[in-house]
């Protein structure tokens, strides 16, 4: 066996990834090389011709207990071919991160073959995180093949909380949360970009908002401001950067430009805002402060902005920041969207309310069919 070049052009990245150029002195162990992805359905896919890959993935699997340690997903395909329509709905393996350097096989076989291997993060970048150290492959990387380029949609951007992370899908009421019960790969967004065959970049945080994190009723007299969506969103993964004790980098927009930016933010910052008036138009400067950011780096991306699936008390407050962002840029296609109120009767329910696997298929049928008349209307 020998050792891949996981940068060469023949790999393809998903989402957001971290690139440690050089040894970091605050820690024990080299991190020099490793490459990180740790945003939710972030990850690599390859086509090898050979007989085996095995990966080195490294985790702070020892900052977390066994609920909440990252977890990944395997994929295997047969034949050269990397587009979406190819990827099972259930990965061939789940692996839960459980060492600080992890040694997974992802493919062997006793004859050569020719497969396409993804990996996946399937659990969230507010737990534990995951990065590529080394790829091991008998045989050789090959040119990836069929992506279905004709009917590509192109690129989405999606700026989430814990519906968007996949929270609880696997789990149910009253249940308590785990990493194993969050499936990035069920999410409406994820299915959304596998609907129409898009590229899809996330960039969610479970309990987020504008300003506020989700606070408990008996505690919302004063925000919480640990972790907000307008500053997280700028850097390419400024958990992973603080973690390791190095100075967040800004996202290099040129890495992903997209061509539509969903975002789906609001349902924690309820939980604050409640009826407090003062509070709501503090949200609403927030949130329209956020569309300008995301205008300002991607100047040419349509915006959709969302809401809905958990509460629909700010759904009018955000059509009113997409109202008055239009007014100052009125040359933007941008729209405001408000999914339906999950039916837990008829679909189940997550853990901790959050949406069924069933709400997310249903959010994913709405939202592709709306993306497809925004851009034919744009």
């Amino acid at each position: 066996m020998h050792i891949e070049n996981f940068r060469q052009k023949n790999i393809i990245w998903y989402g957001r990834y971290l690139d440690i150029q050089k040894n970091l002195q605050s820690l024990k162990e080299n991190l020099q090389g490793v490459r990180f992805f740790s945003y939710s359905a972030s990850g690599f896919c390859f086509v090898l011709k050979g007989k085996k890959a095995v990966a080195k993935i490294i985790s702070d699997s020892k900052s977390w207990d066994e609920n909440t340690k990252a977890i990944i997903g395997i994929f295997i395909s047969k034949g050269n071919n990397t587009s979406w329509s190819s990827l099972k709905d259930e990965p061939d393996k789940r692996i839960i991160l459980t060492k600080p350097e992890n040694e997974i096989t992802l493919f062997e076989s006793e004859k050569e073959e020719t497969v396409t291997i993804r990996v996946l993060k399937l659990s969230e970048a507010a737990f534990g995180y995951s990065g590529l150290k080394e790829l091991k492959i008998e045989g050789k990387i090959i040119r990836p093949g069929n992506t279905d380029k004709n009917d590509f949609f192109g690129k989405i951007e999606f700026i989430g909380d814990s519906i968007t992370c996949g929270y609880g899908i696997e789990g149910g009421e009253g249940q308590t949360f785990t990493t194993k019960q969050e499936r990035a790969d069920k999410t409406y967004a994820f299915l959304t970009a596998k609907m129409l065959n898009a590229e899809i970049q996330n960039c969610c945080w479970s309990g987020i908002g504008t300003i506020s994190n989700w606070v408990e009723p008996v505690d919302n007299n004063l925000p919480k401001t640990d972790w907000l969506i307008n500053s997280l969103w700028l850097y390419t993964d400024k958990s992973v950067s603080l973690r390791l004790k190095i100075e967040p980098e800004l996202w290099d927009s040129k890495k992903f430009s997209p061509d539509i930016v969903v975002i789906n933010i609001g349902t924690n910052d309820t939980s604050f805002v409640q009826k407090y008036e003062d509070r709501r138009l503090e949200f609403l400067a927030n949130y329209r402060s956020l569309i300008e950011l995301i205008h300002l780096r991607s100047p040419k991306a349509k915006i959709l902005c969302t809401l809905g699936v958990m509460g629909q008390e700010l759904c009018n407050t955000i059509s009113e920041a997409v109202d008055s962002f239009k007014k100052d840029f009125p040359s933007v296609k941008i729209k405001a969207f408000k999914f339906p109120v999950q039916d837990e009767a008829t679909d189940g329910i997550g853990t901790d309310w959050h949406p069924s696997a069933k709400t997310h298929m249903k959010m994913a049928k709405l939202l592709s069919k709306e993306l497809r008349k925004f851009f034919k209307n744009s």
